[in-house]
C-alpha cells in the first residue's frame, strides 16, 4: 500500500467543544472548519488531526444502531512531543485544563510525560525527550 497523506481522525460526540479545545486551548492551526458537516482539520506538527461527529460516521458506515458509548479503559491516545513540557503544562493549566497526570520523568524511555483529556474524553499525552 502506498500512502500519501495520513490523518488521525477523532470521532467526537461534542464537535464544537472539541473544535474549540484544539483551536483555542491546544492552539493547533485550523486547516478546515465545517461546523455544518461536523468536520474539521488541524495541522499538528507533521500530522493532520481531524474531527468528525461520531453520529455522522456511524450513519455513514451503517453502524448507528450500536451503542455510542461503553464504559471501558482507554483504547487510543494522542501523543504529541513538545520542546518544553513544564512550559506547556503551565500554559494549559492557565487555560483551565485539568491534567490526569502531572509531569513526570520516565527515565526508562528517556522522556518526561504529562496526560490530559479533550472535552470528549480522548487521552492526550505530552512528551518531552530527556537529554
Amino acid at each position: 500500500m502506498k500512502v500519501g497523506k495520513s490523518y488521525t481522525r477523532l470521532l467526537v460526540k461534542d464537535w464544537k467543544a472539541c473544535f474549540l479545545f484544539y483551536k483555542d486551548v491546544i492552539e493547533f492551526d485550523v486547516t478546515v472548519e465545517n461546523e455544518e458537516d461536523g468536520y474539521a482539520e488541524f495541522q499538528a506538527g507533521d500530522m493532520r488531526l481531524s474531527l468528525f461527529r461520531r453520529q455522522e460516521m456511524a450513519q455513514l458506515i451503517h453502524n448507528s444502531e450500536k451503542p455510542a458509548h461503553a464504559e471501558c479503559q482507554d483504547t487510543v491516545a494522542l501523543i504529541f512531543t513538545v520542546h518544553d513540557l513544564e512550559e506547556e503544562y503551565q500554559r494549559l493549566r492557565h487555560k483551565g485544563v485539568q491534567f490526569t497526570a502531572a509531569p513526570m520523568n520516565n527515565p526508562y524511555f528517556g522522556i518526561k510525560t504529562a496526560y490530559l483529556r479533550d472535552p470528549d474524553g480522548t487521552l492526550i499525552g505530552l512528551y518531552e525527550f530527556l537529554v
